[in-house]
């Protein structure tokens, strides 16, 4: 009788680890929805929307600044730039030639909102790198990618592109998130090539999973918030009630852990910053045939 109700106990239990997983990690890949909205779509045309965010590693120490700005146009398309300076000490596993690596972001959505066009340029790793992307009807968007001379074409479903983050910084503010919320990220890996894993599509890094996973106290300009934790494969990000993402961490492949907090908003280390680094127009590849 003993080894009868052992037996029992033990298979309730193997069900219920079992439950646990396929509700932890299986459910939320079958039911994700519709990613929720950047809080740029919630602006007035012609408004504008700045954030600015530190850099740090997992020791605390600043090795970079990122910004972006958002604003609706006045034929309702939401326009998000973002620029993201790296430096070189604080990276001594790339050993950037140039002493730094910068990231343009231009991302352009209509007000559906769908990704219209996607714009990525790296600077400060020897060669311009560039990735390019388009939608076109009714439901491809092909990108092409420019490293130096060399140059590449590959076509992927638009609905793939709802969510686009960079993988060194892959959330802006987001509106209407819950608990159990889930949705896919098409991560744009301005380090393709040299990382570990990348993608054969160029600057096109791996499609994850989001998940809202619960809310958790923090404290954000002297203020306690209960925020909504988002997580992902090697990611995890801070939101408050109102969906301004002010934490983030990535872990990376040879560069490590990245923490990315937000700051006050300053345009003028904004100009002064890039200044120092600019950012030229990527080298087109020599067409076929030309010596």
């Amino acid at each position: 009788m003993v080894n009868r109700w052992l037996g029992i106990v033990c298979l309730s239990l193997m069900a219920s680890a079992n439950l646990a997983i396929f509700l932890r990690d299986v459910l939320p890949a079958w039911s994700s929805g519709d990613p929720p909205e950047g809080l740029a779509h919630n602006l007035r045309p012609g408004m504008s929307l700045q954030t600015q965010v530190g850099l740090f590693d997992a020791r605390g120490r600043r090795i970079g600044s990122s910004w972006t700005h958002a604003e609706k146009t006045s034929d309702q398309l939401v326009r998000v730039r973002s620029w993201t300076v790296l430096t070189n000490g604080a990276l001594p596993a790339l050993r950037l030639p140039a002493g730094y690596l910068r990231i343009d972001t231009d991302l352009t959505y209509t007000s559906e909102p769908r990704l219209d066009e996607l714009s990525v340029r790296v600077r400060g790793l020897g060669i311009p790198i560039e990735l390019r992307g388009q939608f076109v009807p009714p439901n491809d968007f092909p990108c092409q990618w420019i490293a130096g001379s060399q140059s590449g074409y590959f076509v992927i479903p638009a609905y793939a592109t709802r969510a686009v983050g960079d993988i060194v910084r892959p959330f802006e503010s987001l509106s209407g998130l819950y608990v159990g919320q889930s949705w896919k990220l098409q991560l744009v890996n301005p380090l393709a090539g040299m990382l570990p894993g990348g993608s054969d599509h160029g600057l096109l890094g791996p499609e994850v999973l989001v998940r809202v996973t619960r809310t958790e106290p923090i404290v954000y300009a002297g203020k306690r918030y209960e925020a909504f934790v988002l997580e992902a494969p090697r990611m995890r990000a801070w939101a408050l009630p109102d969906g301004r993402v002010v934490r983030q961490e990535v872990d990376l492949p040879v560069i490590g852990k990245l923490i990315l907090q937000q700051e006050p908003y300053n345009d003028a280390r904004r100009r002064e910053l890039l200044s120092r680094f600019p950012s030229q127009p990527p080298r087109r590849p020599a067409p076929e045939g030309t010596p």
